[in-house]
């Protein structure tokens, strides 16, 4: 399933988000980030890696759970564009409860 997304990120030049405010995470969800998969090797290559983050993407996970809630999302990605500034964000690996999602600057 990741290397189909890669592909098709590759296919059609699907790029990560860019956010350039943090503000900008006020009115999310719904998240705009879009599945690249295994294209997340693409990015390395042209990008500096910040993080990879664990998250559930059901909406019912909990706090203290492995995977990062929706408020810990935006809470630990308001931390990281303080540290960094812009942010370059994408979903690396979907399952069927939790995303990775890749963290650029």
């Amino acid at each position: 399933m990741n290397e189909e997304a890669g592909e098709r990120a590759r296919e059609e030049g699907i790029e990560p988000f860019l956010l350039e405010d943090a503000s900008e995470l006020d009115g999310m969800p719904p998240f705009p980030f879009p599945n690249v998969g295994d294209g997340a090797d693409d990015l390395d290559e042209r990008l500096e890696r910040v993080d990879c983050l664990f998250c559930d993407s059901s909406g019912f996970g909990s706090p203290g759970e492995p995977a990062l809630t929706v408020p810990q999302l935006l809470e630990r990605l308001h931390d990281l564009f303080e540290e960094h500034g812009p942010l370059y964000l994408a979903i690396e690996s979907a399952g069927q409860f939790q995303i990775y999602l890749g963290v650029w600057k």
